[in-house]
């Protein structure tokens, strides 16, 4: 029987992408490319995948994939959040808040020609890429009771990051027209609790507010499916500690998912240690807006993520 897929979990803006590019390099691992999001279809595009399994140069290959960009664009083949290929291969799948206003999830009776399909795609793309274990990720709702429907031994990663890096780095990427949350404020807001709803309506009505609300949200739902589920299936991992402690943070999560402690984690994390981004918000954010922060932030849960050391 083949190991149970991996998913990478967690609000956007939370270091999803970093840890995505360290596990791409475990030798285990298949993933989605961006070539096969573009074409979801053609799994032979992930036989390109094979060339990092090239005995010596094979990691060098990956550590080019990661870091050299031409026009701003890499070119070899690299992991990243596969949205068209499991909107393509995954019923109901959907992105963003078409998910959650959609949601009809699980469903008791999921058909099983339903079932042998997702099961004989996630078959061909280990396949094609000599793996045995598949894993991907994206920052957006968990999704771990749904996608527990066609995979019930899957495993869970939840990437936590405090939340004054998350909260400026979501507010930055909208000022710079990356995403545009604010169309969307509305709709975001029939989703938050109606306390939340309502403070937001009346005191906190702004870009950078919806930010921290939006935080609070994706991290309320996935404790709440997380509680469904052993500490053999979910594992929460905080960003802060893979940037103070790389090795030892990727050997947890590697023995977590079931893999092999592989050399070639430690030789990239060598070669490519993790940037440290969680100063930005430090600069970044002004008084006021730390101030409506911790206005809006003041249950435990949530503060207890705030990391005073980074």
């Amino acid at each position: 029987m083949e190991p149970p897929p991996l998913f990478i979990i967690g609000c956007p803006r939370s270091g999803v992408s970093l840890l995505e590019e360290i596990l791409g390099a475990h030798p285990e691992l298949a993933w989605v490319s961006q070539y096969q999001n573009k074409f979801p279809k053609v799994l032979g595009i992930s036989t390109l995948n094979c060339a990092y399994g090239i005995p010596t140069i094979g990691k060098w290959l990956y550590l080019a994939a990661i870091g050299i960009k031409v026009f701003n664009k890499r070119i070899l083949p690299y992991p990243t959040e596969p949205w068209d290929f499991l909107i393509t291969h995954l019923p109901d799948f959907k992105k963003g808040v078409e998910f959650w206003k959609h949601r009809s999830w699980p469903k008791k009776n999921l058909d099983i020609g339903t079932l042998d399909q997702v099961h004989t795609i996630y078959a061909q793309l280990n396949l094609a890429q000599r793996k045995k274990q598949f894993f991907c990720s994206f920052a957006d709702f968990p999704r771990m009771d749904y996608l527990s429907q066609f995979f019930p031994s899957a495993r869970f990663i939840h990437l936590v990051r405090d939340g004054r890096a998350v909260c400026e780095s979501l507010w930055r990427v909208n000022n710079i027209g990356h995403y545009n949350s604010w169309a969307e404020h509305k709709i975001w807001a029939d989703f938050f609790p109606e306390l939340w709803r309502e403070q937001f309506l009346r005191r906190h009505y702004n870009l950078f507010a919806l930010g921290i609300y939006r935080w609070m949200f994706y991290l309320d739902i996935c404790w709440k499916e997380s509680k469904r589920f052993s500490p053999e299936r979910y594992m929460q991992i905080s960003y802060e500690d893979i940037l103070a402690k790389p090795h030892d943070t990727l050997r947890r999560i590697q023995t977590f998912a079931g893999l092999g402690i592989s050399s070639h984690i430690d030789w990239y994390i060598q070669k490519s240690p993790p940037l440290q981004c969680n100063r930005k918000w430090r600069k970044a954010l002004t008084k006021e807006q730390l101030d409506e922060f911790f206005d809006i932030v003041q249950e435990e849960r949530f503060l207890a993520l705030l990391r005073e050391d980074m």
